[in-house]
């Protein structure tokens, strides 16, 4: 046989004896595989496997990949697709992609935020935009893809439940002002990423949130003055919800945060109170327009 034959003989049959190991190995270890999978979804650890449509190549080349043990692959390839189909504008490959790589790889925590991102905010704001559908059809689509993102947070959160990643998310989608937001789910879900370890901008965005729940005040004058021993968090939002709780509890004055420890000065108090005044995020203002009139005149 000529040497240069002999070569690229050589050079085409490596990769092919490569390839074929890597499928007699996931193989043999089907049956291991089959009977873990099996042990994980009887016990509520992980979702069944992605169906594989018979029209769907990309799901045919999966297959081949998944039989092997090679999950993690096959959900990278999977993920690049989803974005593909975002890019698209394809809202249904996107949600059934995201749907697949989360079931081939459900601890990747950055998986079930990304799907969650695509549907509520992408898939949902591009139908709310969509000048082509009646207002109706864009509200019902876009709160189908809210859901779909309401979905993959939950079932992120049930396969992986000390995700600081996850329960931040779940926060910010429920604080959410334009898709009807629950103040009381968003506050549990801050307060749990806090737990977790979360930075503690999250225990603030928590105290936002409990600000805005009926019932709920003398837990957050509670919490927000926790945070105000910290000079870090001597912020407008916080100085000023910490005004109004105190009003809203009608507080005697030896048990009140003076205007002057809250604000520095009557001066700044009134340029942060008129700024708070007409504010658009559901906010209390209990108070403030009394300690504006009553201040008119500086």
């Amino acid at each position: 046989m000529p040497p240069l034959f002999s070569r690229l003989l050589l050079r085409t049959t490596r990769p092919l004896l490569a390839v074929l190991m890597l499928m007699a190995g996931g193989l043999l270890l089907l049956p291991l595989n089959r009977a873990t999978l099996h042990a994980q979804q009887t016990q509520g650890l992980r979702l069944p496997p992605p169906r594989i449509g018979a029209r769907d190549a990309l799901s045919q080349q999966l297959a081949f990949f998944t039989l092997g043990g090679l999950r993690s692959l096959a959900a990278e390839i999977t993920a690049l697709d989803a974005t593909n189909a975002w890019m698209k504008r394809d809202w249904p490959r996107a949600d059934a992609r995201w749907h697949a790589v989360t079931t081939l790889a459900p601890h990747r925590v950055n998986y079930w935020a990304a799907a969650a991102r695509d549907m509520a905010t992408n898939a949902a704001g591009d139908f709310l935009s969509n000048d082509h559908l009646s207002p109706r059809e864009s509200r019902l689509n876009a709160r189908h893809y809210i859901d779909r993102g309401e979905f993959y947070l939950r079932q992120g959160i049930a396969n992986n439940p000390d995700s600081i990643l996850l329960h931040a998310r779940l926060g910010d989608f429920y604080s959410d002002l334009y898709r009807s937001p629950q103040f009381a789910k968003a506050e549990a879900a801050y307060h749990r990423a806090v737990s977790l370890g979360a930075p503690a901008i999250y225990n603030r965005l928590r105290f936002y949130n409990l600000c805005r729940i009926r019932g709920r005040e003398t837990e957050a004058l509670q919490l927000g003055r926790e945070l105000f021993n910290d000079p870090h968090n001597h912020v407008p939002a916080l100085r000023t919800l910490l005004f109004v709780l105190q009003n809203k509890l009608n507080l005697p004055p030896q048990e009140r945060l003076s205007i002057e420890q809250l604000f520095g000065s009557r001066k700044r108090a009134l340029r942060d109170l008129r700024t708070f005044r007409h504010n658009r995020l559901l906010y209390p203002t209990t108070g403030i327009d009394a300690f504006l009139n009553a201040n008119s005149s500086l």
